[in-house]
């Protein structure tokens, strides 16, 4: 499991001074960034060998002004062109559960424009993340 920080903006919020939901979801393109930086060798951004294909969310609370959380993200299915991860964002102090979500991801290949089955390195990368 991939423990991910994040930092709450002052743009991040809403008019009813809570996390605006849009946001969840740049959180968790963040905690995908950084199981990138740990995994992969990205350069330039035709080096990202995915695109998102699915995004679910579940809100349980709303994360409030002077909160400190991360994403717990990890690996819950493989496929042999796709993959799922689960996230969970949680407050750092209290460990209460704020969203839970998933996303499917499809291994592509930006150079040729095409998806591609998940080559065996990368397929490791995977399973080591995998629950």
């Amino acid at each position: 499991m991939i423990r991910t920080e994040i930092q709450i903006r002052f743009n991040d919020m809403d008019p009813m001074q809570r996390v605006n939901n849009s946001s969840y979801s740049t959180y968790l393109e963040l905690a995908r960034l950084d199981f990138c930086n740990r995994y992969l060798n990205v350069v330039d951004l035709d080096d990202i060998p995915f695109v998102l294909a699915r995004v679910e969310m579940d809100l349980k609370a709303s994360v409030l002004p002077g909160a400190s959380i991360f994403v717990a993200t990890w690996v819950s299915a493989i496929g042999t062109t796709s993959w799922e991860f689960s996230y969970e964002i949680r407050d750092q102090k209290t460990n209460e559960l704020y969203v839970s979500a998933k996303t499917v991801q499809v291994y592509f290949d930006y150079r040729a424009k095409t998806k591609k089955p998940i080559p065996p390195d990368f397929l490791k990368s995977l399973e080591k993340e995998r629950l």
